[in-house]
């Protein structure tokens, strides 16, 4: 007996390419994912942080600086690279990741004081800061490469109040 295979040609259509990422919301989503490796609540996105976080990051690039803000009411990292071509949530991601490196020389049970500031870690103890709920994220690319500013609300990094702020992360299943 004979047994006839029929095999149909399938049509594929490419797909439509998908819009391009909001790259302040995948710089929040990326922020949120190492927070939760901490057990702390993720930050939202605050419409005002941003708007300073912004203006910094736009005024970082005019004046060709790299500085922290005078008189801010936020927290701050700050982050810049050369590049100007690179896409920019590839640069963010970047400066979290960076950040986040800080963590391995951090110890999460000494308090830090006025004796013993650790410099070195800043950045990551504010991502992680269980006591900020809100964040800001200043995105700016051109002439002078591209600069990251993240402010966060409530200000951490606060002396005295590390150990309770900076949790270790969660066993990994």
């Amino acid at each position: 007996m004979l047994t006839v295979i029929a095999a149909a040609t399938l049509l594929v259509t490419p797909a439509t390419p998908a819009l391009a990422a909001d790259p302040i919301a995948t710089t929040v989503e990326r922020l949120n994912t190492y927070r939760a490796k901490h057990g702390v609540a993720p930050l939202s996105l605050d419409s005002e942080v941003t708007r300073t976080a912004q203006e910094w990051a736009d005024h970082l690039h005019e004046t060709d600086g790299f500085e922290h803000r005078p008189n801010n009411p936020y927290g701050e990292n700050l982050y810049w690279i050369s590049s100007r071509t690179r896409a920019i949530d590839t640069v963010a991601t970047k400066a979290l990741d960076s950040w986040y490196a800080e963590s391995r020389g951090y110890d999460y049970t000494e308090e830090m004081t006025q004796s013993n500031i650790d410099y070195s870690v800043l950045h990551f103890t504010a991502m992680v800061w269980k006591s900020s709920t809100r964040v800001g994220v200043g995105l700016k690319q051109g002439k002078n490469g591209t600069y990251v500013v993240l402010n966060f609300a409530e200000r951490g990094n606060t002396l005295t109040h590390f150990v309770a702020n900076v949790l270790s992360p969660l066993p990994t299943r």
